[in-house]
């Protein structure tokens, strides 16, 4: 059914031809909404939209060499130009090694820079780093780095590695270099990237990126891209911009890795939204987001504990995509379009309503599909599939219009973004409605256990012993939740507190928090107090024996 709920018309199709350029939808001819006073053209994708440049292979990284020895300046007095060569010895390779099986098995790879010589602090993903699994067990048993201190060859000395700081929702990390690996002395001599900023850089601006491609310490030495900002991001929840688009695209081994001006100055980090090893990375972090975490690094002199919930599952065949993000405005360019005003709850007479998405790991040839909902009734004429073709990393920004005074109709939105046959991702958005009250959000205790199914049902169930505990609740009332912490208490004695983390999860559903401290759990009454917005608002308890 096609009725715009309401209205008492019906979105009634004239000839549609559709294009989807790189990243981009457009419809040749418009979607005529008739039939009553409220009517209004609405138009799914605009024929003039930019494409958007053609990403670089990952093929054509250059190798670089690292040749040990070249003055690069100070903090006071920069050299005015540091060569690729030089830049390369401050990155490195960051590695979560699994050893569990008995051998050593690379779980998770990306690359970093070196921002504390003295403290041997470096700069990485979180994503990178994160510890756990889906399930909740633990991903990797050590954290490693290895150096680039010979010419042209792969990363080669290897130290131990622990993470000192991080933003979890920024995706952002510092790690402290503890201790040689492998029996090797201790000659860590290498410089530290220098600080620079990226307020005012904007589109045209050539950047180079840096990053081992490659998935162990022994396969690829560190490379060098030429690239160039096309555009920005933000993200709903956060202040400013939080993302650079560029139009490069390299493989996830570049996670984490270092963006310099054409001077040679740190001005942003490679990162994925999601670490997904089928994807591509094709956006920088602006060094604006992190400098504060890497400050903060220097003066900490403990640990991170990483917060253990249930958060972003992987599916089995690689593919993620981003919840989409809805805007009232945007600016268009020969590069692309940047969307403004992001928001969920828009004005009556909106004349578009622009949403923008990412997919991460998708394979050419599937089928994407946009499934659009007005107050629950499906809009046939406004929903859309096309056949992937960007590779591992793409961005798809697009719009629906009303070029009448009317506006968009008023009511609630919602997309559905389906790949392969499979929806992935869906947001909502509210044209002309008051703001909604707020529900109050609601915990219900579930209960325990040792590790968590994809769908939060329970794979084994809580026991002494155990690496980690986790509590799960059933929520609802979340939707204008801004972040969730628990707190985790053992025979009445606080023994965690978690960072506060950003609640992306929607209305509610199942969710599932935990604690491990790097020991087995022992026997008694534990308690998790779950707080949304820092008030309590469900309690899970777990007797032991």
């Amino acid at each position: 059914m096609s009725a715009a709920a309401g209205y008492g018309c019906t979105l009634m199709r004239r000839v549609t031809i559709l294009h989807r350029s790189v990243g981009v939808l457009a419809l040749s001819a418009a979607l005529l909404l008739g039939g009553c006073e409220a009517a209004a053209d609405l138009i799914p994708g605009d024929a003039n939209n930019p494409r958007t440049p053609t990403p670089t292979s990952a093929a054509e990284a250059t190798p670089i060499l690292v040749t040990p020895g070249l003055n690069v300046g100070t903090a006071e007095t920069p050299a005015a130009t540091i060569p690729d060569h030089e830049l390369a010895r401050a990155v490195v390779q960051v590695l979560a090694i699994d050893t569990t099986s008995g051998s050593e098995q690379v779980a998770r790879y990306g690359s970093g820079a070196i921002v504390d010589a003295e403290q041997r602090l470096v700069l990485t993903s979180y994503r990178v780093v994160s510890p756990y699994r889906a399930d909740g067990s633990t991903a990797y048993t050590r954290l490693a780095v290895a150096l680039n201190t010979t010419p042209g060859e792969p990363a080669g000395d290897r130290y131990a590695a622990e993470i000192v700081i991080a933003d979890v929702d920024m995706g952002v990390a510092v790690i402290r270099l503890t201790e040689p690996l492998d029996g090797q002395e201790d000659e860590f001599d290498l410089p530290p990237v220098l600080m620079g900023q990226a307020t005012g850089m904007g589109n045209g601006v050539p950047l180079r990126l840096f990053g081992h491609v490659g998935g162990s310490a022994s396969t690829d030495p560190v490379s060098v891209t030429q690239a160039t900002i096309v555009g920005q991001r933000g993200e709903a929840g956060q202040t400013g911009r939080t993302w650079l688009k560029i139009d490069a695209r390299l493989p996830v081994g570049v996670s984490g890795g270092p963006a310099f001006n054409q001077s040679g100055q740190l001005v942003g980090m490679l990162a994925q939204e999601q670490y997904v090893p089928q994807g591509q990375v094709g956006l920088v972090r602006p060094v604006d987001v992190f400098a504060a975490i890497i400050e903060r690094a220097r003066t900490t002199s403990g640990t991170f504990t990483p917060p253990l919930y249930r958060g972003v599952t992987i599916p089995s065949d690689g593919v993620w995509v981003s919840r989409p993000a809805f805007a009232a405005n945007a600016v268009e360019s020969s590069a692309g379009r940047d969307l403004l005003d992001y928001g969920s709850g828009f004005a009556e007479g909106l004349a578009a309503l622009y949403y923008e998405y990412t997919v991460l790991g998708a394979q050419p040839g599937t089928v994407i599909e946009e499934r659009w909902y007005l107050d629950g009734v499906a809009q046939d004429s406004l929903s859309s599939s096309f056949v992937w073709d960007q590779g591992g990393y793409g961005l798809i920004s697009d719009r629906i219009a009303a070029p009448g005074a009317a506006g968009i109709p008023r009511g609630t939105w919602r997309v559905e973004a389906w790949v392969g046959g499979a929806v992935r991702a869906t947001a909502s958005a509210t044209i002309g409605l008051p703001a909604p009250t707020a529900a109050t959000p609601n915990a219900v205790p579930v209960g325990g256990a040792t590790l968590v199914a994809p769908d939060g049902s329970v794979l084994v169930g809580p026991y002494t012993t155990a690496p980690q505990l986790l509590a799960l609740f059933d929520l609802s009332g979340m939707a204008s939740v801004g972040r969730v912490q628990w707190v985790v208490f053992r025979d009445n004695q606080p023994v965690h507190t978690s960072p506060p983390v950003q609640w992306t999860q929607g209305n509610g559903g199942r969710f599932w928090v935990g604690y491990s401290s790097g020991d087995l759990i022992p026997s008694g009454t534990w308690e998790f107090e779950l707080l949304a917005d820092g008030q309590v608002i469900g309690v899970t308890t777990i007797t032991l024996f």
